[in-house]
């Protein structure tokens, strides 16, 4: 949720926003709706969990040590990977069973084992460094975590549709928030982490998110009420902020203003992956206890 004070917009800028924007919501729109057919989701999260947390560790502790940082990749990787293979390839289980908490099988897995390796390491290695063990393993979950959630919220009954919903609406918020807020913004929304935030952005956000989940009960021929679809809307944008905001914060501390270069217009990675991720905890939770308690999704 990239806004600005009311100066208007920069044409170069927003150009070179869009362009970058539109191939990258291709790359990741394509892999949504293609699922885990052929591997493309669960390769896209890796792929992401790979630079995002290369970025992270940047942010965080550019002096942490190589194997650390390493191990931090690996399990950011293994996470949406395991979940993938435990939802196809894990047989049926007596307690679990299947549908998409089989998923949680290989993810709780690869959680376990590796914060039983990161204790073992601090514990038996004189030259290791509490502090790095400990970013490093919350960077590899902060990735890995969520970017799963989205494997499981597009193995859902509705998933071919819930999926690119979640993406889109933030995408939606955080550009409905940049115009609002180039425009319109007066007034600083959190003026100590993010300086350029302002509420008129935020209500602009809020009403493209809303605008985006309106637009579900329409293809999914109304089995989602439209109060809900406001709901959730509002919901997400919420989300958005704060995941948005998280990011903020440690690139305040870490005195950077982007994460990175990948994206020009945009910066790093995390800068378009940060609401991204907090939204996808959030929905996952939302539509796996109360849309599956109201009979609207299928696990």
């Amino acid at each position: 949720m990239h806004d600005s004070n009311p100066v208007g917009i920069e044409p170069t800028t927003f150009l070179r926003r869009a362009v970058t924007g539109g191939i990258y919501g291709v790359v990741v729109l394509l892999a949504l709706f293609i699922g885990n057919n052929y591997f493309a989701l669960p390769l896209l999260c890796a792929v992401f969990g790979i630079i995002g947390t290369h970025e992270f560790y940047d942010l965080t502790a550019p002096r942490m040590n190589r194997f650390a940082r390493t191990v931090g990749s690996i399990l950011a990787v293994a996470l949406p990977i395991a979940t993938y293979i435990s939802l196809h390839f894990v047989p049926e289980n007596p307690v679990i069973g299947t549908g998409g908490l089989a998923g949680f099988i290989g993810l709780f897995y690869v959680i376990a084992i590796a914060l039983l390796f990161y204790i073992c390491w601090v514990a038996l290695t004189p030259t290791s460094h509490a502090k790095d063990a400990a970013l490093s393993f919350f960077g590899a979950v902060y990735l890995g975590v969520p970017l799963s959630f989205l494997i499981l919220i597009r193995n859902m009954e509705q998933g071919i549709y819930l999926a690119p919903m979640v993406v889109i609406s933030v995408w939606a918020c955080d550009s409905f928030a940049y115009i609002g807020g180039s425009l319109f913004g007066r007034h600083k929304l959190a003026p100590v982490i993010s300086p350029k935030k302002s509420w008129e952005g935020f209500v602009a956000g809020l009403v493209g998110a809303v605008i985006i989940w309106e637009i579900l009960p329409l293809i999914t021929k109304n089995r989602y009420s439209f109060s809900a679809a406001l709901l959730v809307g509002t919901i997400v944008s919420f989300a958005s902020l704060i995941g948005d905001l998280f990011e903020s914060r440690i690139k305040r501390e870490a005195r950077k203003k982007d994460s990175g270069t990948m994206l020009p217009g945009h910066g790093g990675l995390l800068d378009r992956l940060d609401s991204t991720l907090a939204v996808s905890l959030v929905m996952f939770l939302l539509l796996s206890t109360v849309g599956v308690l109201l009979g609207v999704v299928t696990l």
